[in-house]
């Protein structure tokens, strides 16, 4: 007899997200455009029901979003964690300090400067381009990929090249004598 594990607890055996649940997150976080922390991520996940074709939700819980899906989008370079510092207005704070009870209230855990970790899409960096190293003897084969050759042709063509290179720095030389010379 073999026990067969929902889909939805399949994925957070192997310790890895599924495919919809990653696209799902993505499409969330392209619509919103702005970062958003792990509670609203899932909040508004919650909120459109989305679920696999099973039945079962595509994120279903808060831990496989934490854990699983967020890193592994990360790693791939689709998103950032980003931190942001807010201010609380005098409603924000006065709604959370009764959302904390007074233990918690008391014991200062109420602050109307917050520190908040969000995740937003990786923005695309634009890439310089990387200045071309002029090679000297490019054009007597400097730099140029001999691996078509077989290994006795490549070795001769390595000595050729070098005694071309020498040849060409003897140019060179001659080259600024006369130009030194002519000044």
């Amino acid at each position: 007899m073999t026990h067969v594990l929902p889909k939805a607890l399949k994925t957070i055996v192997h310790r890895h997200a599924s495919v919809e649940a990653r696209q799902f997150v993505l499409s969330l976080l392209q619509e919103e455009k702005q970062p958003l922390t792990v509670q609203e991520i899932y909040n508004l996940s919650q909120r459109k029901n989305a679920q696999t074709p099973d039945g079962t939700p595509l994120l279903p819980s808060m831990r496989y979003l934490k854990k699983f899906v967020l890193p592994e989008l990360a790693e791939a370079g689709k998103l950032e964690k980003v931190h942001a510092k807010v201010t609380l207005t005098q409603d924000e704070l006065k709604v959370l300090k009764e959302r904390m009870g007074r233990p918690a209230y008391s014991a200062g855990g109420a602050s109307s400067n917050l520190q908040l970790w969000r995740w937003q899409l990786k923005q695309a960096e634009p890439k310089e381009p990387e200045p071309v190293k002029q090679v000297f003897g490019k054009e007597v084969g400097v730099g140029a990929d001999w691996s078509h050759l077989n290994k006795r042709r490549q070795r001769a063509r390595e000595g050729k090249v070098k005694m071309d290179v020498e040849w060409l720095k003897e140019l060179e030389r001659a080259r600024n004598e006369v130009i030194n010379s002519s000044s």
